[in-house]
């Protein structure tokens, strides 16, 4: 079968669609964002002083999702973005590249503005963002990548607000460490679509460690412009990362940075330096950083540090010109502002905050290990799971059927009492010594600071601490009786064990694999991606049957220069069973 392509552009325009996608896909599950709806697509404009064959405006993918007539009024929009454009009362009086290039910038660059003002009432009525990326030529058109993502996602993560600066051509920066991102990759993605038959080898061509950290690095401008209402010029990324990772006599940097402009009217000094420390002085910030605590903090703005102080207590964050940096743990720390997190970086490596547990996933998965057990005792085991998220040292809690006689088992290692309801306060006190809390699925206690048991298995892993590792060796030990494991780190994540699931239809499973096994190499990718990503739920009976489709594709007669997607063959999980299945 043909591939054959009505709104051409060019040969590799569906491939370097896919990748747009993935490559997003990919950054976004890198900074902490799994498992949201996004939708990625090329708008591409033809160039009028090259060819008039062909559609003047073309759509990859075209599969009705975005009609043409939402470009009705494009010729409008692009001359009154061209007549309006920045750069037109912009001279150079001894560049003559760039004034050569001027008239090429402007129209690449009012064409994106162009299709975004064109999307506007898509995305208001479909509740999505379009992102929009700068326009490359490719053959006869000029092309823009474009990235959808749910408005439900910034609601998630909120954005810093949108200011109105004296200066207007001073750039807002980003408003997010999400939008950094995108931004950074439609960058890259635009300078692929530069290269010779853009899409032909793509899926290679991006660094996502690279791109998220550069992100990171562009977010952190924001507060800097913020404050002063002017371009800052250090990097207060790499500062903060060199800064955390350093030791002041063996010990590891905690301490709290106030980030604004020291003389805010919100800014009460207890200590003044008469020199101002440059924050890039790192091993010297970071021996200042020893003195502060809950009540004091290091002063800075984006190239000083000024002493120690604190906030008034009626601070409004709303004005969004006062920042925090708070240096948790070695290697990590994170920037807010009132109660947002910004972001946070754990051994340079950048991610969004992320919700310690979901509710109801905890409580679909506590419904399917012990459907005996009441509603009200489920939420009671909630409350105990979210209580953990708020001490200041690592901790463990045990859900056993056989807690009590597990107790008995184990009672030379830890302490046995009698059974009592245990309650959020009760927790924070037991969980002061060391050890692990058990309980029952009704949430009943029957020991604290007990020491677990149990075999190394191949789901222990060397890159995570002793208790992590206890936890997966106890839960994993008893092949006759449902355990779980929630354990809580010093450096504030926390873990499920078994991983909690979400329930899953049967009835989806069989539909897609339905999908896949009609599927041509022009359309099996949503069917293979869906499979992909939900490869824990398949029996082994559908395993063979998805393999076999999938030998099928992956072997078929293709096009010169077509990309196929392999994709790693199905198993069995054996930690699988028919109590994750809804129908």
């Amino acid at each position: 079968m043909k591939n054959t392509i009505t709104y051409f552009m060019w040969g590799y325009q569906r491939h370097f669609n896919r990748s747009l996608k993935y490559n997003i896909r990919n950054l976004l599950e890198s900074i902490g964002i799994d498992d949201i709806d996004l939708d990625t697509l090329l708008v591409g404009i033809r160039s009028p002083e090259i060819s008039d064959e062909g559609f003047p405006i073309c759509i990859e993918p075209e599969d009705g999702k975005w009609d043409l007539s939402i470009f009705d009024n494009f010729s409008k929009e692009l001359s009154n973005e061209i007549k309006n454009h920045p750069l037109k009362n912009m001279f150079y009086s001894n560049d003559e590249r760039a004034t050569r290039e001027k008239p090429e910038n402007i129209r690449r660059d009012s064409i994106s503005k162009a299709i975004k003002k064109s999307l506007e009432l898509y995305d208001q009525n479909n509740n999505v963002e379009s992102f929009v990326g700068l326009t490359t030529l490719v053959d006869e058109y000029y092309v823009a990548p474009v990235i959808q993502l749910p408005v439900s996602l910034f609601e998630k993560y909120p954005r810093l607000n949108k200011k109105a600066y004296e200066n207007r051509n001073l750039s807002q920066g980003y408003l997010s460490f999400i939008d950094a991102v995108i931004v950074k990759l439609l960058s890259e993605m635009t300078k692929l679509l530069a290269s010779k038959d853009p899409g032909r080898n793509l899926l290679g061509d991006i660094n996502t460690r690279e791109i998220i950290r550069g992100a990171a690095n562009n977010f952190l401008y924001t507060p800097s412009t913020a404050i002063y209402e002017r371009y800052g010029y250090i990097d207060l990324f790499e500062v903060f990362n060199l800064v955390s990772s350093l030791f002041y006599e063996g010990v590891h940097s905690i301490g709290k940075v106030i980030l604004t402009d020291p003389k805010h009217q919100s800014v009460i000094f207890s200590l003044q330096f008469k020199d101002p420390i440059r924050v890039n002085n790192s091993r010297w910030v970071r021996k200042v950083l020893e003195m502060s605590s809950n009540d004091l903090s290091l002063i800075i703005d984006n190239e000083y540090i000024y002493g120690l102080g604190q906030l008034h207590n009626d601070y409004d964050f709303a004005d969004q010109k006062i920042f925090i940096v708070n240096f948790l743990d070695h290697y990590y720390w994170q920037i807010t502002c009132g109660d947002i997190i910004l972001l946070q970086s754990k051994y340079n490596e950048p991610k969004l905050p992320t919700a310690p547990i979901k509710d109801e996933l905890v409580l679909s998965n506590l419904r399917r290990l012990y459907p005996y057990t009441t509603e009200e005792e489920q939420k009671n085991i909630l409350n105990l799971i979210h209580s953990l998220t708020t001490f200041n040292h690592g901790s463990m809690l045990v859900i056993a059927e056989d807690a009590e006689a597990e107790v008995l088992r184990l009672s030379t290692l830890g302490t046995p009492i009698f059974p009592r309801l245990m309650t959020p306060d009760l927790l924070k006190q037991v969980s002061g010594i060391d050890g692990t809390v058990i309980i029952d699925p009704k949430g009943y206690c029957f020991g604290i600071g007990i020491i677990l048991d149990g075999e190394a298995n191949a789901r222990c892993t060397p890159s995570r601490g002793s208790r992590y590792n206890s936890g997966v060796r106890y839960v994993y030990s008893s092949q006759e009786h449902k355990r779980l494991a929630i354990i809580y780190s010093e450096d504030k994540t926390i873990d499920i064990v078994p991983k909690l699931r979400p329930l899953m239809s049967n009835t989806l499973i069989e539909s897609n694999i339905t999908q896949l096994e009609a599927a041509t190499l022009e359309n099996y990718h949503k069917p293979r991606a869906w499979v992909d990503d939900h490869r824990f739920y398949f029996n082994a009976k559908q395993c063979l049957r998805v393999n076999a489709a999938l030998d099928r594709i992956e072997n078929s007669e293709r096009e010169v220069g077509q990309i196929v997607i392999q994709t790693v063959k199905l198993t069995p999980n054996i930690e699988m069973d028919d109590s994750y299945l809804t129908d």
